[in-house]
């Protein structure tokens, strides 16, 4: 089986439901989480489960 350009066509296609004129770096930043974790106190809760 080859894959051929027509193959993808669909992935290159423009979606109806994004908003063009939003750079893809804020909707990322729209999505993320920001998240506050001290790794050491993780790592140590951790080990004390163990």
């Amino acid at each position: 089986m080859a894959l051929t350009t027509d193959d993808f066509a669909a992935f290159f296609d423009g979606d109806p439901e994004d908003d063009e004129d939003v750079s893809l770096g804020d909707v990322l930043d729209e999505l993320a989480v920001d998240v506050d974790v001290d790794s050491v106190e993780a790592v140590r809760d951790v080990r004390e489960r163990s």
